[in-house]
């Protein structure tokens, strides 16, 4: 078994497909690692500036948050540049973005050079270029049937094949993986910490599992089809199906299974929805008022207080339902999307680096905490909290003969010593939260191998070598 797989590694080593692997892949690699060099240096002096800002600006009516760069886009990017880096919160939890989410979960335009796309692409399509003709281009070329004549079994031989496939692979992948970082190590060595190597590290055995994934695939097929010819048009048509078609289509399955409504649609529904729940209600109690329906003038700006909160938490709630809606159909089309390994691969390394959706919950779920301690701050300084709103009312109103003004209430500003004012700071989540994070998609993977390998085996065991 052992002359077979060094037989196998050397014929590949050798061959000009793998020079052209090795060049492209520490190509894409130093380019990786530059590009994030460049793009991490610029995002850390805009937040460094910004948390200045932030930690200086200490107001009871409105903050600004800011997420700290995430140290390994360069690994799986998730979309994080897409994403905003800057948040509002508001007094009574309410918390805004910056700027608009421009990638809600739709795959960008151009992919980020990243290593899950390097991997995902260009090593998975390889795999299959390596093993497609295997066991057919043996049988093509008699050569199956003498390998087999001696004390080597199928499942020796089967195995070998697979394992020099792996370590062909496995040389570019580390090199390339080992250049990335050590550009980042030679221009950035900070960021080249325990938890953060462990974290790359972990990445690249889920990229091994991964290629694997497309290893057995390949001997599969070229098990089951006698013409090597065939077998690579099928391979290449199931890559393509994998890499692209099922990604794509999942967008707009997932739009379907997953509906919810359009930005455009909920700003149409939301005035009418403010007329009913604040705006007549408000109507409703200056006419009271203007009858005398009230004893004194503090019940009847009670009233309308009462009738402005309650309908802030109507509009809260519609608010909240629209982006529960808008997340169900993100994690439908995630969860489509996962019926191809290679989507599994990619959302596994968000998941283990915290990068993409996974990473902006963590972000605003420390950020919900925070304002928890927040609001107590206000409530020990002012004696209420008065939840921020996005709309407002201001009516005149004449009250026992008297013109007073009927206006919503707005969060207070602070006018005293704030040294004790609570510090944002964003916590990094662990390793082993990460990995959790990953785990499903992880065995997702294992899964698919597990399948393919046994299917590959049999199908080598019914392979007519003659």
């Amino acid at each position: 078994m052992k002359t077979i797989i060094r037989r196998e590694f050397l014929e590949h080593a050798q061959s000009l497909q793998f020079m052209v692997l090795l060049v492209l892949s520490l190509a894409l690699f130093a380019g990786n690692g530059l590009i994030f060099v460049e793009s991490y240096g610029v995002h850390m002096d805009s937040y460094q500036k910004n948390l200045a800002f932030m930690n200086s600006w200490k107001s009871t009516v409105r903050l600004e948050l800011f997420r700290l760069p995430n140290s390994l886009v360069f690994v799986a990017e998730g979309g994080d540049n897409k994403r905003p880096s800057e948040y509002y919160l508001l007094p009574g939890g309410q918390v805004t973005a910056g700027s608009p989410n421009l990638r809600a979960f739709k795959l960008p335009p151009v992919p980020p050079l990243d290593w899950s796309f390097i991997i995902g692409v260009l090593f998975s399509l390889y795999a299959i270029l390596l093993g497609y003709s295997s066991i057919s281009g043996e049988r093509e070329q008699g050569t199956l049937r003498l390998v087999l004549s001696n004390s080597l079994g199928r499942a020796k031989l089967l195995a070998a094949k697979y394992i020099s496939i792996l370590l062909v692979l496995l040389v570019p992948l580390l090199a390339g993986a080992l250049l990335s970082l050590t550009i980042i190590a030679g221009f950035l060595p900070q960021l080249l910490t325990l938890a953060n190597v462990s974290r790359a590290g972990l990445v690249f055995i889920i990229a091994l599992a991964y290629i694997s994934l497309f290893a057995l695939l390949s001997l599969l097929f070229s098990a089951l089809i006698p013409r090597s010819a065939l077998v690579l048009l099928v391979l290449l048509a199931i890559w393509v199906v994998f890499s692209v078609i099922i990604p794509s289509s999942s967008v707009i399955i997932g739009e379907k299974l997953a509906a919810a409504p359009r930005e455009i649609q909920t700003a149409r529904m939301f005035e009418p929805m403010v007329d009913k729940e604040i705006s007549a209600k408000i109507e409703e109690i200056v006419k009271r008022g203007e009858r005398g329906g009230f004893k004194t003038e503090e019940d009847m700006r009670a009233a309308a207080d009462r009738a402005f909160e309650e309908g802030q938490v109507k509009v809260n709630q519609f608010y909240g339902d629209f982006r529960r809606a808008q997340r169900q159909r993100l994690e439908a089309v995630r969860d489509l999307s996962r019926l191809s390994p290679a989507a599994l691969f990619q959302y596994a390394a968000e998941g283990v680096v915290r990068s993409g959706p996974g990473g902006e919950d963590q972000f605003l779920q420390q950020v919900g905490d925070y304002s928890r301690v927040y609001d107590a701050y206000i409530l020990k300084k002012l004696g209420k909290v008065v939840p921020a709103s996005n709309f407002s009312f201001g009516e005149s109103v004449t009250f026992n003969g008297k013109k007073i003004s009927l206006d919503s209430p707005e969060p207070r500003e602070y006018e005293g010593d704030k040294s004790d004012f609570p510090v944002f700071s964003e916590r990094q989540a662990s390793i082993g939260a990460g990995l959790k994070s990953a785990l499903g998609d992880l065995l997702g993977l294992v899964l698919w191998n597990i399948i393919l390998a046994g299917l590959a085996f049999s199908a080598f065991l019914r392979t007519d070598v003659r």
